[in-house]
């Protein structure tokens, strides 16, 4: 079994811990004064876990569809159910709490529901990431449609790759930045999923995973202790991420595989990886909440709400995925 084999096999396990990392990234836990706050420090790099292994399996996921509708009707059915009960309930819980005026309230609500909120620049938003599943859901034909049809389908990619990276240089201290550069990661996970035509070979695929991470953490290093100022303005939080992923989602489904015989310990962590969207749902809203609204100070607050955002997240997926088995006969994609 090789890395994209263990990624596509582990998937969830992926995307629990990525979520969990992110969850512990939006906490004030009061680690400023230990070695694991460098951990949390980097725990945007969940996202960036995410977006890859998004890309990953909506590869997968357009190899099975035969339409565009197809394949929009099931991300819909997807999403859908999930989210706009969510975003109903924080609007109507959160926009009279934010100091609003009227034509702000109308932005934000209408920005949140559609997903437009980041790209809109509205005053108040469930979270920028919303815009991000938008853009990559629609992104993803395309991308799928050049890559699977290229008489070159690397060299496509690699050429995709660079692309996105360069639309970068478009938004250098643009508050856009922050989703423009991680299209270059979401992109990488698409043609990770693309069938390989040459034979695996184990040593050098470990090299490279191991010189790309070594690489992207040196970057991400030197950026936050000499220069800080390319960390937002230009993008350098999130393109080391496009070495860095690939190795850390490809060490842990290797470490997951060669644990298989006690697959079952690794139950809870499929479950909060397949309510991965819900989970975050609920974690950006008690974020804003606990920073913007009730301005919690105390760790142990945080660690709270960090545990009720994961817990509602789950029971809220596994809730509207009951809603479906009773009512409706079609199965809803993770």
């Amino acid at each position: 079994m090789n890395q994209r084999a263990d990624m596509r096999s582990y998937r969830d396990e992926l995307k629990g811990i990525a979520i969990l990392w992110v969850i512990f990234f939006h906490a004030r836990l009061g680690l400023e004064s230990t070695p694991v706050y460098a951990l949390q420090q980097v725990g945007y790099l969940g996202v960036d876990m995410l977006l890859f292994l998004s890309g990953f399996g909506l590869y997968h996921s357009l190899n099975r569809q035969q339409t565009l509708r197809q394949y929009l009707a099931r991300r819909a059915r997807r999403l859908l159910p999930s989210f706009l009960p969510i975003c109903l309930l924080w609007s109507i819980f959160m926009i009279p709490r934010l100091n609003l005026s009227p034509v702000e309230s109308i932005r934000t609500a209408a920005g949140n529901l559609t997903m437009l909120n980041f790209l809109a620049s509205v005053p108040a938003e469930i979270n920028w990431y919303l815009s991000m599943i938008l853009v990559t859901l629609l992104l993803a034909p395309f991308l799928h449609s050049l890559l699977s049809t290229a008489k070159k389908p690397m060299a496509t990619w690699a050429l995709l790759v660079l692309g996105s990276c360069a639309v970068g240089l478009c938004y250098i201290a643009h508050d856009h930045l922050m989703l423009v550069s991680r299209l270059p990661i979401f992109v990488l996970g698409m043609g990770f999923a693309m069938p390989k035509g040459t034979k695996e070979r184990p040593k050098t695929a470990f090299i490279l995973y191991l010189l790309g991470f070594v690489v992207g953490a040196a970057m991400l290093w030197l950026c936050f202790i000499r220069y800080p100022d390319f960390l937002l303005d230009y993008g350098m939080y999130w393109y080391p991420g496009l070495l860095m992923v690939p190795p850390i989602c490809a060490a842990i489904g290797f470490l997951l595989r060669k644990t298989s015989g006690v697959s079952w310990l690794f139950a809870p962590l499929r479950l909060i990886g397949r309510a991965s969207f819900e989970i975050f749902l609920f974690n950006t809203w008690f974020e804003v909440y606990c920073k913007k609204v009730a301005q919690m100070t105390a760790p142990l607050d945080y660690l709270l709400w960090m545990l009720l955002s994961l817990a509602t997240g789950i029971l809220w997926h596994l809730a509207v995925g009951w809603v479906y088995s009773k009512f409706f006969s079609t199965e809803r994609e993770g």
